[in-house]
């Protein structure tokens, strides 16, 4: 069995998103020096620690 290479209770998952927002993801988490993993794991921590709903809607 293969192990978490970040370690125990942890979990990895992957997402498809429209390429012009993987762009705006990679040039923003570049602009402060981050992987867009961690970019994206802070930005989605401080959404959760801001208890806002997410609205969803359809374009």
């Amino acid at each position: 069995m293969a192990t978490n290479p970040i370690g125990k209770g942890t979990k990895t998952i992957g997402i498809n998103m429209c390429e012009k927002m993987a762009n705006e993801l990679e040039k923003r988490a570049n602009s402060m020096h981050l992987s867009k993993s961690n970019y994206c794991k802070i930005v989605l921590q401080q959404w959760i620690d801001s208890g806002k709903k997410l609205t969803l809607g359809e374009k």
